[in-house]
């Protein structure tokens, strides 16, 4: 077991700090009033608008979780997705085997986020801070579902993919990393770095942030004797090994390489190449105003304390001060939880740089960065209701308030729509169709939203190139008998030409739909591959 009393000295924010017993069992009343409320209205929030109408990485999710728990053969992406929201999918489906369950699931993954963050905050910066960063993670536009006019982004509130979870078990991480720094056992650094795997199951590209956060065990180890930072490194490790090695033998045994998934899970990154500064431009969309807002605030306190100290302003005020006189102790608290705030820093930065590096682009990429962000933000906030005069504090409390109630007051929209939501896409009906139509053998061909179609259905899903030669050089050797889904022109897709299936004898029209026409293949005879005539 590691011994250090590194931490041993933690610091103490809050200034309501008492010795009184009814005082102390008041404020533990009210903050676990407090997070049972915040994870109650964030998961009721990413709850609301259930629906079976899901879109194309959803359903991948999903169908792999049909693969795990209930053999569903028809197709399956488990070479390249990371398995872990699949598996808890799977878990919930053994429970109640309906698209709902694997919702709620999503849902209570997405509304723990804030609490963990709240925990972290209050470790590092005070109770106040802490809570305004879990609000921020809690109720923001981006993260609930709701977007500006003209701003379009696949992440939902309530939606079924691995960005929100991935967040919450990062949150998880570096919460865990910090109670370990503060009582350092093997098994508290050995936690942490379990968790830091399962994060990486969550979402290949949490290997960023993984890689980031295993800095933090230097951050507060490193005044210690050498012994200690590489003991708590190797307890580390020792977790993280522990959470990906099961997957990575399996990637061995299956596919043939430890590392085999991941490289084919780096593949949907990739797509159409956008700005460097496609991040920053979005930022406000991201994560609001009243964030960029606090970072500035951040940044000012910053820069004063540095001016008056340079100014020879003598000692730093101090929440805990007593007669103007600062104890040692605080003193190393406050001095550790500036590092901790340059880490937050170096955090939010290294993750911006590497995501805008990334060719391909989305908005729901950055959710990462939400946790320093969203904590630095809260930190410089908190200065609003730490005046030193009442009336200061007070106003400063109504301005928090009423900033924050404004850049939450979009989120009212998602109780617009009924709690459940019975609408019925196009793909289902086109599901449906050929549930009821064709033979439970039929192999499905489709270059376009395959997933949706394998999770929809139990037939048999022939994943095609997307576009170009290779496409047509597809469609002329398909293995055998079947249905092809051809997308009418659009935006989105544009290939294969349907004048190019209607001139090819071997394909003839079956059903068309007012997105997509159903085209019955029948191969031509003989050994020798179809040719276009």
């Amino acid at each position: 077991m590691l011994q250090s009393n590194f931490l041993s000295a933690a610091p103490q924010f809050d200034p309501a700090a008492t010795d009184n017993p009814g005082s102390h069992r008041r404020q533990v009343i009210v903050e676990s009033t407090f997070v049972v409320l915040l994870i109650a209205a964030a998961f009721l929030l990413r709850l609301w608008a259930l629906s079976e109408v899901h879109f194309w990485d959803e359903t991948v999710y999903l169908q792999n979780a049909e693969v795990i728990c209930c053999a569903k053969a028809n197709y399956s992406e488990l070479d390249s997705r990371p398995p872990l929201l699949s598996l808890i999918f799977a878990a919930a489906f053994l429970l109640w085997h309906h698209v709902y369950a694997a919702s709620v699931a999503a849902a209570l993954l997405n509304a723990l986020g804030p609490a963990f963050l709240y925990f972290s905050g209050r470790m590092i910066a005070g109770r106040i801070a802490a809570a305004i960063a879990a609000l921020l993670l809690a109720f923001s536009p981006f993260f609930v579902g709701v977007f500006p006019p003209g701003f379009v982004s696949d992440a939902t509130g309530n939606s079924l993919l691995s960005d929100s979870p991935a967040v919450t078990l990062i949150v998880l991480a570096f919460w865990l990393l910090l109670r370990a720094l503060r009582r350092p056992t093997s098994l508290r650094f050995a936690s942490a770095g379990f968790v830091l795997a399962l994060a990486v199951l969550m979402r290949f590209a949490s290997l960023s942030t993984v890689g980031v956060l295993s800095l933090l065990v230097f951050v507060d180890v490193f005044a210690a004797a050498a012994d200690r930072w590489w003991n708590a490194a190797l307890a580390c490790g020792a977790g993280f090994a522990a959470g990906m090695g099961p997957n990575l033998c399996w990637s061995r045994f299956r596919y043939g390489g430890f590392l085999t998934t991941l490289h084919r899970g780096w593949g949907n990154f990739e797509g159409p190449g956008e700005s460097p500064f496609f991040y920053l431009k979005d930022f406000g969309n991201i994560f609001s105003w009243i964030t960029l807002a606090g970072l500035a605030l951040w940044i000012g306190g910053w820069a004063w304390e540095k001016l008056k100290w340079k100014a020879g302003d003598g000692q730093r005020e101090d929440r805990h001060r007593e007669n103007h006189l600062v104890s040692a102790v605080e003193r190393t608290a406050e001095k550790r939880s500036r590092r901790i705030e340059a880490f937050l820093w170096l955090w939010a930065v290294a993750l911006l740089l590497f995501f805008s590096a990334l060719r391909h682009k989305e908005p729901r990429y950055a959710m990462p960065l939400a946790p320093p962000l969203f904590l630095l933000a809260g930190i410089g906030l908190s200065v609003l209701v730490r005046g030193r005069q009442t009336l200061a504090r007070i106003a400063g409390t109504a301005l928090l308030v009423g900033a924050l109630a404004y850049t939450f007051l979009p989120v009212r929209q998602r109780f617009e729509s009924p709690f459940v939501d019975d609408e019925v896409s196009e793909d289902m009906q086109v599901s449906d169709f050929l549930n009821d139509n064709v033979p439970p053998a039929t192999v499905l061909y489709s270059n376009f939203n395959y997933p949706v179609f394998a999770w929809y259905t139990n037939l048999p899903v022939h994943r095609l190139p997307e576009s170009g030669p290779a496409l047509y050089d597809a469609l002329n050797r398909l293995p055998g008998d079947g249905i092809l889904i051809a997308y009418k022109a659009s935006d989105e897709i544009a290939e294969p030409r349907l004048e190019w299936l209607d001139s090819n004898p071997h394909f003839r029209r079956f059903r068309e739909f007012p997105a997509l026409v159903l085209y019955e293949y029948r191969g031509c005879s003989g050994p020798s591959p179809c040719q276009q005539r």
